[in-house]
């Protein structure tokens, strides 16, 4: 855990920088879709009307959805986009070498979509993961085979949590693999898997433990502002910009620590099993 503060320490106008960009974005974000959801909501009658077209619900549901899955998407490719350039910087303090904001930037840049479709690639296999072992007691349970059909659906959505478990953390350690090695996407696949074998467990504990530190932290950092726009009844202009703070604290605190430790269990990983500390030392004397 300290490493992960240690390359704070060691970069920190890159490190901060990063945070910051990527959490000034997300708090952009933040703000519109607080404000599209006011202006939504402010459009619905506060007493629905017995003449009153159900349509018009029915469009504010779904402007809210994809106003929503918008603010995902967005979310999610600064999370890809910061983690590539913090495991830049955090691979190349490893030997000692200091990293620009510039640097880390044209290290990732090239790197992106192959980034991109390591976690597009990821999050399918854990979907699937979890959906599979719940297909069949769903399948009985539609065919009209009610009892062994919710038997079979509580045994699959077990068996579909543990798998999902299995396979997030066997392909955990990808996104440090392809940028620290430049790697196409299918290989960083292969290298995480072949990393994490035999320390499953070590690597669960250790990545789960700094995320849940890291999103605790951010969220008590996060916590006057989280009061602040909580506070009123309605989404005023005060409240937005309060949370989308919540929102930017939130950020800066958590992400560049879970890329640390991320990318510190990936090299942990290496140097046990590859003698990776040897080429780390002839690297650090270049």
């Amino acid at each position: 855990m300290t490493g992960a503060i240690d390359y704070v320490r060691w970069d920190p106008r890159t490190v901060i920088a990063i945070s910051a960009i990527m959490g000034v974005v997300a708090a952009i974000g933040q703000i519109v879709i607080l404000g599209m959801t006011a202006s939504k909501v402010a459009e619905l009658p506060m007493q629905p009307t017995p003449d009153l077209d159900p349509r018009v619900y029915l469009r504010a549901v779904l402007a809210l959805l994809g106003i929503a899955l918008a603010t995902s998407v967005i979310a999610g490719l600064l999370q890809i986009l910061g983690t590539g350039m913090l495991t830049h910087v955090l691979g190349r303090s490893v030997i000692g070498k200091h990293t620009s904001l510039g640097e880390a930037w044209d290290l990732v840049r090239p790197q992106f979509l192959r980034l991109l479709g390591v976690t597009v690639l990821v999050s399918l296999a854990s979907i699937l993961a979890l959906l599979l072992p719940i297909a069949p007691g769903a399948a009985l349970i539609w065919a009209g085979a009610t009892a062994p059909g919710a038997l079979l659906l509580l045994l699959g959505v077990f068996a579909g949590i543990a798998l999902t478990v299995w396979v997030a953390f066997t392909l955990i350690l990808a996104t440090p693999a392809l940028a620290l090695e430049d790697c196409g996407v299918v290989m960083a696949l292969k290298r995480s898997r072949r990393l994490v074998s035999g320390a499953f467990w070590r690597t669960l504990g250790m990545v789960l433990l700094g995320s849940i530190v890291a999103q605790a932290v951010g969220t008590v950092a996060a916590i006057p502002f989280s009061l602040a726009g909580g506070a009123g009844s309605d989404l005023s202009t005060f409240s937005v910009f309060a949370l989308a703070l919540a929102a930017l604290v939130t950020v800066m605190v958590a992400l560049p620590f879970v890329a640390g430790v991320t990318a510190l269990v990936y090299l942990d990983r290496r140097i046990r099993t590859e003698n990776l500390g040897t080429v780390l030392a002839a690297a650090a004397q270049r």
